[in-house]
């Protein structure tokens, strides 16, 4: 006959604080959900990710349908910002191929985040312009060498 398991009981004072640990750990986790939620709705599009289809709608016309674009940009393609902007180029110019180089093809898309001398960052990579759509957004062609 197998012997009666013992029952163990824990002091007041231990369940008492685990079920004050578990309070406080559902209450933190709520609170974060909310603090997420609140910045997620204040913050929806960090990165402008919606507005690229408008700030390019007047190039699209300029580009051919099947065409391989390059990119131009004076942002980082290794920081967050300028790697969202430059996916943010190429949805908003599908079904064009956008590629990160500027020095292989023939029409080159250029988004830039703040004004520069868009023709000497063209001439850089034997580029000329061939408008200037404002907003940061140029488009280049190749030049004939």
């Amino acid at each position: 006959m197998p012997s009666p398991k013992p029952t163990v009981r824990y002091p007041f004072w231990l369940t008492a604080g685990m079920f004050g640990v578990v309070f406080l750990c559902l209450g933190t986790a709520f609170q974060s959900y909310r603090f997420d939620d609140a910045y997620a709705r204040a913050y929806q599009d960090p990165y402008m990710i919606k507005a690229q289809p408008e700030r390019l709608r007047e190039a699209i016309p300029y580009l051919p349908e099947r065409a391989q674009v390059g990119y131009l940009s004076d942002l980082s393609f290794e920081v967050t910002g300028g790697s969202a902007a430059y996916f943010g180029v190429m949805n908003a110019l599908a079904p064009r191929l956008v590629t990160r180089s500027a020095d292989s093809h023939e029409w080159v898309v250029g988004n830039f985040s703040h004004p520069l001398d868009y023709g000497a960052a063209g001439r850089e990579h034997h580029l000329e312009i061939v408008k200037d759509f404002g907003n940061g957004i140029v488009l280049f062609r190749r030049r004939p060498q």
